[in-house]
């Protein structure tokens, strides 16, 4: 439940939860969603290669188990309340809907297999008594893991194994292969178990604040194009000023004000991708009233003004299609 401490903030308090509470069952512009591979199934293998600095995934959330395995390279995870500077061969644990992002070291290479699959592929959704001991808890943020497994730890090389397999499989699709996914993605949760990767998550202030902070997320993710101040954001939370920022930067790695750039031009890169705006159009929409700033930002980020960033993706998507 949001603070509310004077009469004046009251309205925007009430506002703010209204606008949450109304749209949290259904709004999908909060979180991010994931495109399936599989018609029958919801899963998504992708592989990620991080080259000077780009991509750089910001803080996000979606309902689906996410696993990571680290070919080579280095990046910074921020998952939940945990740092981590990853290494080749750690293995990646992120529970549904847990917060979490990943930053490029320096421009380090950094390179990824993922896979995304929803607890429901393995019957969560049903009101049995093995969903509820073990698939429910995870579904519900009630169960986290480990969040980053390395090959010193107990289980590594079972689970190492089995992960590979996994990718092997859905690469290959041979026929039928869905019935057999399933049946291993349940030995993954077996393991994780069975190794003790699998805990239950401590109901205390931080989990109130994380929560607060994803709410935070979504509200900028819905309203990027306004004229968002930190001294709104902060009334929003019910914090002052500076212990908003400073929480801000504790949950999600980066202060708010970069946030709030990098969800503007993620929206200005959707647009230059898939639209023929003029260039001052998309910069207004997304929340940039000045042409020159917008442009000085998108060539601090990507290396390249947002002109040059359209004509690559335009030949690109010629390319695919030829």
């Amino acid at each position: 439940m949001l603070f509310k401490k004077e009469n004046a903030i009251m309205v925007l308090f009430y506002d703010f939860e209204r606008l949450i509470m109304s749209q949290a069952a259904t709004d999908t512009d909060f979180k991010h969603l994931i495109d399936f591979d599989d018609n029958l199934l919801p899963f998504r293998l992708e592989e990620t290669m991080v080259e000077n600095g780009r991509p750089d995934i910001l803080f996000h959330w979606h309902p689906e188990l996410e696993i990571q395995y680290v070919y080579e390279g280095t990046a910074r995870y921020h998952i939940d309340y945990d740092y981590f500077d990853s290494q080749a061969g750690d293995i990646f644990l992120i529970c549904p809907n847990e917060l979490h992002s990943i930053h490029p070291i320096d421009n380090q290479s950094h390179h990824t297999d993922t896979l995304h699959f929803h607890l429901d592929m393995l019957g969560q959704s049903l009101v049995d008594p093995l969903s509820l001991r073990y698939l429910q808890p995870l579904q519900n943020s009630n169960f986290k893991f480990k969040q980053c497994l390395r090959p010193s730890d107990e289980g590594y090389t079972e689970i190492k194994a089995l992960l590979f397999e996994i990718f092997k499989m859905i690469r290959q699709k041979d026929r039928h292969y869905e019935l057999l996914l399933k049946s291993k993605l349940e030995e993954l949760i077996y393991l994780l178990y069975f190794y003790r990767l699998v805990e239950r998550k401590t109901s205390d202030d931080h989990y109130r604040k994380n929560e607060k902070i994803r709410e935070i997320i979504d509200y900028i993710n819905q309203h990027y194009a306004e004229n968002l101040t930190i001294d709104k954001l902060s009334l929003l939370m019910g914090y002052s000023k500076t212990h908003f920022m400073t929480i801000f930067k504790q949950h999600t790695g980066t202060s708010c004000t970069e946030f709030i750039i990098q969800a503007r031009l993620n929206a200005a890169c959707e647009e230059l991708r898939n639209s023929v705006k003029p260039v001052l159009e998309i910069a207004n929409n997304v929340g940039f009233n000045n042409l020159s700033n917008f442009n000085r930002q998108f060539k601090h980020y990507y290396d390249q003004t947002p002109s040059q960033y359209r004509k690559i993706h335009r030949n690109n998507k010629k390319t695919k299609k030829s």
